[in-house]
C-alpha cells in the first residue's frame, strides 16, 4: 500500500526550507496573481523557478495553487502563467476555476490537475465528475466525517486529499462571499478579508461568534490510512516557518509510527503541536460533531503570554519577561526567556492595537528586553506581550539555505525562467474559442424569473407573466409535486450548493420522481449535480454557485449538457460585459433582486446564532446596522447567513439588455410570503428603479 503524503504549506522561502527539512514528501506553493492566498507573502515567477528547483532536488514534489475564479480578461494571464509552471516542470496545479480546467485539459495535457477544496467536493458524485474530467486528485471539503470520507474513498476514480491540521473557514470553501458582500475582496479570488474572526452582536452577546478553532486531526492519522487517502493536508500558506516545521515534525512523526508505537509518537506529536501557537483545536465533524468548534472569546493567535510591557520611548519597547512559560497539559514550564527568531505581539487593549514582530536584536539587563519598534509610544507600561512562535534552533541554517538555494539556480538556471515566459506566449495563440463562432441570438423581449423556495409563494405569484423557478431544500423537497400541480411542469428545479453523501439517495429519488412527471428544467449549483442528470434529457442550466466567470468555464459546462448559466451574485458588470463578447448572452440569467446567503455553514450549531447579527467593529471603525447586518436561516442540516439589505439592479436592466441579456430574475427566497413587498419589488422593476434600502453589491464597484 502506497504511504500516505505529508503535503505543507509554502507561503515564504523560509517556509519551503522548513517544510523539506522537517520531512515532507510534498509542497504547495500560491501562483503569483492565481492563488486562494493572495496576501500571502509575494511569491514571484522567479522565485517559483528557484524554489520548486530547489525542492525537486530535495525529491520533494511541488503543487502549483492556481486555486481562484478567474475573470474573462484575466484568462490569457493565466494561460501564460501555466505554459511557465509547465516549463518549470511542476508536478500539479492546484485548481478552482472550470475554465482554466478546461484549458488545460485541450491543451497542456501532460499537466496533472487537482481539483481545490474551493471546488466544494463533499459527495462521491463530485469526485467521479472531476475524474472524468481530468483530475487526478480532488481535495475534499473540511467538514467531512469519517463515516463520509469512508463511503467517498471506496473504490474512487482519483487520489483524495484531506486537511488534518490548520485553520477553519466559517463557510463552505467555495460559496462565501462574505467578505465579497462587505468590500468587494472575494474568497473566491484569494482576497478574503476574514469577517468571520470579526467582532459581531447578536442580542446581547458580543464577541468573536463566527471564529471557529483550528483543525487538528492527530489522533485520526490511522484512520486515513486504512481507507487509503492519498494525502494529508497542513493548511498554512501565511504561516511562519517556524509553525511549518514543527507541523510537519509532528505529523511526519505520526505517519512513520508503526501500529505499535502510535500511541507514543502521538503523545511527543501532542507536544510539539502544542507550541504552534495557533488557535485552540477541534476535529470539526470528523469524528462527529464538536460542540466547541467556535471560540468566541479570541480570533487570533494570540500565543503564550510571557511578559509585560514595562517602559517605552517614540521608537523602542522595553519587556519584563515572566519566570517561566506556564506549563500546559503536553509540555512543562521552561525558562522564561526570548531568543533572535522568535516572534513576539504587543496587545494594547484599551486602544484596540496589536504589533507583531520578529526578534532580530535587542539588549538585555537582568529580565529585560529592549527592541527597536516603530511607534512603540502606542503602548503603555503594562500592555501583555505574548510569543506567537518559537526560533527553530537551525533557524540561522534555514536562512543559510535560502541563500545558497538563489545563488545556485542563479548560477545554472537563471535562462530557464526566459525560456519559460517565451513558450508561455506561444501557448496563448493555441486556446480557441469556440463560442465565437456560433450564431448569437438578438436580445427578444424579456423574461423574468420568479425564485422561490417557500410554497406559500405561490399563491401572489399568479398575476403577473413569469417563469418559476423552485430552490429545492431538504426540508422541502418533498412539497415538490405540489409546485408542479399548480405551476406546471416547466417549472424550473434548482438544487442547493450543498447535498451531502447521505443525502444523495433523497434528492436522486425526488428527482426520478420529478424527471418522469415531465419536469425537465434543472438549475444545478455544483459539479456533483452534473451526475444526477446523465442521459436523462434535460435543459441543464448552471446556478450562481457553480461560476462561469469566463467563457472557457462556459465552454467545460456545456461539454456536459450545461447550456446556459446564472451570473454570480458578486460578479461585476465589467466582467458580464467581456462574457457577453464571447458567449451568447442569451444563455445568461442575472437575478436583478434578493437577498444574497453570503455564508454557509455546516459546522454551525442549529440554534447558536439566534437572531440578526451585526458587525460591530471593523478593524476599528463602528459600523451601522444598515451597513453590515445578516440573518440566519436553517436550511438541508446548514445555517446561512442572508443579507439583511437587498441586492437591487434594476436600474441597470436596460444596460444589461443592451449587451444582450434578456433573461432576469428575482430571487424571493429567504423572504417571508408578503403581498405588498412582492408589488414594491415588481412597480421597482417595471420602472427601472433602485428598491429602497438596497445596494449593489459588486456590480458597479467591481470584484477584487
Amino acid at each position: 500500500m502506497p504511504r500516505i503524503e505529508l503535503l505543507a504549506p509554502a507561503g515564504s522561502k523560509d517556509a519551503l526550507a522548513a517544510a523539506v527539512r522537517a520531512g515532507a514528501d510534498a509542497v504547495y506553493i500560491g501562483a503569483p496573481g492565481f492563488n486562494a492566498r493572495m496576501s500571502a507573502k509575494s511569491i514571484t515567477f522567479y522565485d517559483l523557478a528557484v524554489l520548486m528547483d530547489y525542492a525537486h532536488g530535495k525529491g520533494i514534489k511541488v503543487f502549483v495553487a492556481m486555486n481562484t475564479l478567474i475573470k474573462h480578461a484575466e484568462i490569457h494571464g493565466a494561460v501564460k502563467l501555466v505554459a511557465g509552471i509547465k516549463k518549470l516542470g511542476a508536478d500539479a496545479v492546484i485548481i478552482q476555476d472550470l475554465g482554466l480546467a478546461e484549458i488545460i485539459s485541450k491543451h497542456f495535457e501532460d499537466i496533472e490537475m487537482h481539483a481545490s477544496t474551493q471546488l466544494a467536493v463533499h459527495n462521491r458524485m463530485g469526485v467521479d465528475i472531476l475524474a472524468e474530467a481530468g483530475f487526478k486528485r480532488v481535495i475534499l471539503a473540511r467538514e467531512l466525517s469519517y463515516p463520509e470520507l469512508k463511503i467517498i474513498a471506496k473504490g474512487s476514480p482519483a487520489e483524495l486529499e484531506v486537511f488534518c491540521h490548520g485553520a477553519l473557514c466559517f463557510s463552505l470553501s467555495g460559496q462565501c462571499l462574505f467578505s465579497s458582500f462587505i468590500g468587494g475582496h472575494s474568497g473566491n479570488r484569494g482576497l478574503c478579508t476574514q469577517p468571520c474572526r470579526r467582532i459581531w452582536r447578536q442580542g446581547k452577546r458580543k464577541g468573536y461568534l463566527l471564529s471557529p478553532r483550528d483543525m487538528q486531526l492527530a489522533e485520526d492519522i490511522r484512520e486515513l490510512k486504512k481507507i487509503k487517502i492519498a494525502s494529508i493536508k497542513i493548511e498554512g500558506r501565511m504561516r511562519s516557518a517556524e509553525y511549518v516545521y514543527r507541523t510537519v515534525k509532528a505529523y511526519r512523526m505520526l505517519i512513520d509510527a508503526s501500529e505499535g508505537d502510535f500511541p507514543e509518537a502521538l503523545e511527543e506529536a501532542r507536544g510539539i503541536l502544542s507550541a504552534d501557537y495557533a488557535r485552540e483545536k477541534t476535529s470539526c465533524l470528523f469524528s462527529g460533531r464538536d460542540e466547541n468548534i467556535f471560540e468566541p472569546e479570541k480570533a487570533q493567535c494570540l500565543g503564550n503570554r510571557i511578559g509585560k510591557v514595562e517602559a517605552v520611548t517614540k521608537d523602542s519597547v522595553a519587556i519584563k519577561i515572566f519566570d517561566c512559560v506556564p506549563e500546559n497539559k503536553y509540555r512543562k514550564s521552561t525558562p522564561g526567556t526570548i531568543s533572535r527568531g522568535d516572534r513576539l505581539r504587543i496587545s494594547n487593549p484599551a486602544g484596540d492595537i496589536t504589533r507583531a514582530f520578529k526578534v532580530k536584536d535587542f539588549t538585555l539587563d537582568g529580565d529585560r528586553y529592549t527592541f527597536a519598534l516603530d511607534k512603540a509610544d502606542d503602548f503603555s507600561k503594562g500592555d501583555p506581550v505574548f510569543r506567537t512562535a518559537e526560533a527553530l534552533t537551525d533557524q540561522k541554517d534555514i536562512e543559510k539555505e535560502v541563500d545558497a538555494m538563489y545563488k545556485n539556480y542563479a548560477l545554472k538556471n537563471r535562462s530557464k525562467v526566459v525560456r519559460a515566459y517565451q513558450v508561455s506566449q506561444d501557448y496563448t495563440s493555441l486556446i480557441s474559442n469556440k463560442w465565437n463562432s456560433g450564431k448569437k441570438s438578438s436580445p427578444g423581449a424579456d423574461t423574468l424569473w420568479l425564485r422561490f423556495s417557500d410554497v406559500k409563494w405561490m399563491d401572489s405569484l399568479g398575476g403577473r407573466k413569469s417563469r418559476a423557478v423552485f430552490s429545492l431544500t431538504q426540508e422541502n423537497i418533498h412539497q415538490s409535486g405540489d409546485i408542479i400541480d399548480r405551476l406546471g411542469n416547466e417549472t424550473v428545479m434548482e438544487l442547493p450548493p450543498f447535498i451531502g453523501q447521505r443525502e444523495i439517495q433523497l434528492f436522486r429519488n425526488h428527482l426520478e420522481k420529478l424527471i418522469s412527471a415531465g419536469v425537465k428544467n434543472w438549475t444545478l449549483n455544483n459539479i456533483s449535480h452534473i451526475g444526477f442528470f446523465k442521459e436523462k434529457g434535460c435543459s441543464l442550466s448552471a446556478g450562481q454557485f457553480l461560476y462561469a466567470w469566463n467563457a472557457y468555464a462556459a465552454a467545460f459546462l456545456d461539454d456536459r449538457g450545461i447550456n446556459s448559466f446564472n451570473i454570480s451574485w458578486e460578479d461585476d458588470f465589467l466582467n458580464i460585459r467581456d462574457l457577453t463578447g464571447p458567449v451568447d448572452a442569451a444563455r445568461m440569467l442575472i437575478y436583478l433582486y434578493g437577498h444574497p446567503p453570503v455564508a454557509r455553514s455546516r459546522i454551525l450549531t442549529p440554534g447558536y446564532i439566534g437572531g440578526d447579527l451585526l458587525m460591530e467593529n471593523d478593524r476599528g471603525d463602528k459600523k451601522s446596522k444598515d451597513e453590515n447586518s445578516f440573518y440566519p436561516v436553517s436550511e438541508s442540516k446548514l445555517t446561512l447567513l442572508i443579507a439583511a439589505k437587498p441586492v437591487c439592479l434594476f436600474s441597470s436592466r436596460r444596460k444589461l439588455h443592451d449587451l444582450g441579456i434578456s433573461n432576469f430574475g428575482i430571487d424571493l427566497s429567504y423572504i417571508p410570503p408578503d403581498r405588498k413587498l412582492l408589488k414594491t419589488i415588481f412597480d421597482s422593476y417595471d420602472t427601472g428603479e433602485s428598491v429602497p434600502g438596497s445596494v449593489r453589491f459588486n456590480f458597479k464597484s467591481g470584484v477584487k
